[in-house]
């Protein structure tokens, strides 16, 4: 019997967003909670990174114009440094290591250029383009690494051979190592996504911008109210 796909793309999104705010909170309170509250927060914040990345795919194949995706993205990870800077390393510029941000924007990058490459048959230059990518991923130091944008790739190219997908992201999330084991609780999650956006787009321009922007808002802002808390509760 076929299985009931329940999740839609707007209730995966929630289940990222709030599942990185405890993961964020918990690095917050660190020194505030025991080891096992601070473990299990972390963990929890495990879910969010690969329903970022399935999204970011689904996006790509949704959107009307992937220049302004890209353009939006890289807005967002320059708004975001600084907040999780202070948040994360708790200082205003840390230059060694790059928001999540710049992980989604290098993965929809290469996308982009693969595509391109590819429509244009030149499939040489789309693998270089793969490539490269993961090797400025890795040499800018962007949170998940050359293997996030790895992972954003293997959901672009499994889409349509859901098996393949989930043994690949698996395997990459194995390969990080450490909590990041716990990671694998997000693809069941995304097994059981419906293909719907989810909800209702409203019909007055100002409440379908604020629907469409909220989810990006969200990141640099509650980094902004976290660094503000630590500094609050521990100085």
């Amino acid at each position: 019997m076929e299985q009931k796909k329940f999740l839609s793309g707007r209730m995966l999104k929630w289940i990222a967003v709030m599942t990185m705010f405890i993961d964020h909170l918990g690095i917050v309170l660190s020194a505030g909670v025991s080891r096992e509250i601070w473990t299990a927060m972390r963990i929890i914040g495990r879910l969010a990174f690969p329903i970022f990345c399935f999204l970011l795919v689904e996006g790509f194949y949704h959107t009307r114009d992937v220049k302004k995706y890209l353009i939006r993205l890289g807005i967002f990870a320059l708004l975001s440094e600084i907040p999780f800077d202070l948040v994360v390393f708790r200082r205003f510029w840390h230059p060694d290591y790059q928001n999540v941000f710049f992980t989604l924007f290098i993965g929809l990058l290469l996308l982009y250029l693969y595509n391109r490459f590819l429509a244009n048959t030149q499939p040489i230059y789309a693998i270089m383009t793969v490539v490269s990518m993961l090797c400025l991923a890795y040499v800018i130091h962007c949170d998940y690494g050359a293997e996030g944008v790895l992972m954003i790739y293997l959901f672009y190219f499994f889409r349509f051979r859901p098996m393949a997908m989930y043994i690949s992201t698996a395997l990459v999330i194995v390969f990080m190592g450490g909590l990041e084991i716990y990671a694998l609780a997000a693809l069941p999650l995304i097994f059981f996504y419906n293909g719907e956006k989810g909800g209702k787009t409203p019909k007055k321009r100002a409440g379908a911008l604020v629907q469409k922007y909220f989810f990006y808002f969200f990141y640099p802002v509650h980094l902004s109210l976290l660094a503000f808390l630590d500094y609050i509760l521990f100085g």
